[in-house]
């Protein structure tokens, strides 16, 4: 699993495809959701580094921006992406794996896609919290 984020972190996404590709032949359910959650946890780490005072007043939780689950709707794999980080990142780990049981019903071709758009927007966020963290808007929304 390290060795998949390692790939996709580094910019190779073709190498964690070809793991992610040896973990569905050889691996279970298990170490799928496994990958999807190594995943999550590097997202954490991510936007925890953009939005440093996230999550520190009590019952603060990580929401999808307003209208995103529209504008992802066409595209039910950078939804699955988004939808499965947030649960994850709000402790979630039954609608975490509802949402990757739900991906895994589609195939293996929706499954395996879901998982590398996973991977994909995980590094976009790593990308960006290198730059620093995130600075709000005039509004107050984080940028």
């Amino acid at each position: 699993m390290q060795e998949i984020l390692r790939h996709t972190l580094d910019g190779r996404p073709a190498m964690a495809a070809s793991l992610l590709d040896v973990v569905t032949e050889h691996g279970d359910t298990a170490d799928l959701f496994g990958v999807c959650c190594a995943a999550a946890e590097t997202a954490r780490g991510a936007l925890l580094a953009l939005f440093p005072d996230a999550g520190t007043a009590p019952g603060d939780g990580w929401q999808l921006p307003p209208g995103l689950a529209d504008q992802l709707a066409g595209d039910p794999h950078r939804l699955f992406a988004a939808r499965f980080t947030t649960a994850y990142l709000n402790d979630d780990p039954v609608m975490a794996f509802a949402l990757f049981q739900a991906t895994e019903a589609a195939g293996y071709q929706d499954r395996t896609e879901s998982i590398c758009t996973l991977l994909a927007h995980v590094r976009g966020l790593a990308l960006r919290a290198e730059q620093g963290p995130a600075t709000p808007d005039p509004g107050g929304v984080p940028a």
